[in-house]
């Protein structure tokens, strides 16, 4: 994430104690950092040619150079409610990581333009690109992803975001226990996604979001994916008692309300989780 975003982004760097969490069985776990940015839609000599080559520069001297950052990703609007979104989605090895993160950010901002008056030109060639307008989320990632194998290749980006209700009798492992049966026969048997990551909120303005982000090649590889997953369902779900049994569950535990956005991606700015040390 480069400086511009990061001045945008105003993070209180607290560890958060839970000593209760419906999520608490997971023993491994990922912070992922969204931050929404706009493009700046006044600006007159808008070149995304301009714009990537600026990003790669950056992509290239800080953020593949932080040890700190496990992989990064940018997502540009391609169905969503804003055409002037572009997403910096950003992972993190633990909660502390982020605070590393930033400061080992300002030290490769200093090495890789020493100079002041050439670092201060670099970074607000790098902001005229953006609005001020922002926002800025951070979801802890559960059990049950299936990891991208790396593609240069543009990918889709399906985003769809669920609620809980957080039912009084509910408990963790019930609907973890559902969900990963799901993803075991279906979402992991699914050959049109590519990957698929499940988090939940952990840090902004909603507590009761179940994000999960489904990645396939090409839109119509994720159609066929969406299609794919209702057979897959019913194969091993079979029956209507055994339908309505898994779906009372999870009725139990999401409102039954979900919001869904299709991005795509920017290959050249991503950082994959296995990215080689840089020197």
């Amino acid at each position: 994430m480069s400086a511009i975003h990061q001045y945008f982004k105003k993070i209180t760097v607290l560890l958060f104690l839970f000593s209760v969490s419906i999520f608490s069985q997971e023993t491994s776990q990922y912070y992922v950092s969204v931050t929404t940015m706009h493009w700046n839609m006044e600006l007159e000599d808008f070149s995304m040619d301009e714009w990537k080559s600026v990003e790669m520069e950056y992509h290239e001297k800080i953020t593949m150079k932080n040890e700190h950052i496990l992989s990064s990703t940018v997502l540009q609007h391609h169905f969503t409610g804003d055409s002037s979104e572009i997403l910096f989605v950003t992972v993190y090895p633990s909660w502390l990581a982020i605070e590393k993160a930033t400061e080992k950010e300002q030290e490769l901002i200093k090495a890789a333009w020493p100079d002041e008056k050439e670092r201060k030109a670099f970074l607000k060639k790098q902001s005229k690109f953006y609005a001020k307008e922002h926002s800025d989320e951070i979801y802890r990632t559960i059990q049950g992803a299936k990891p991208l194998e790396e593609l240069e290749l543009p990918l889709i980006y399906y985003v769809r975001t669920s609620y809980f209700t957080f039912p009084d009798d509910g408990n963790g492992k019930e609907f973890m226990d559902a969900l990963n049966e799901f993803n075991k026969v279906v979402t992991h048997k699914n050959d049109h996604y590519k990957a698929y990551y499940p988090q939940v909120h952990f840090y902004g303005a909603d507590r009761t979001e179940f994000v999960e982000v489904f990645v396939a090649e090409t839109l119509a590889e994720l159609e066929k994916g969406i299609a794919k997953q209702g057979n897959l369902f019913r194969a091993h779900w079979n029956g209507e008692e055994r339908e309505k049994e898994y779906n009372d569950i999870m009725d139990k535990y999401l409102s039954g309300v979900h919001g869904d956005r299709i991005y795509s991606s920017v290959p050249e700015l991503h950082k994959p989780i296995n990215a080689p040390d840089e020197e």
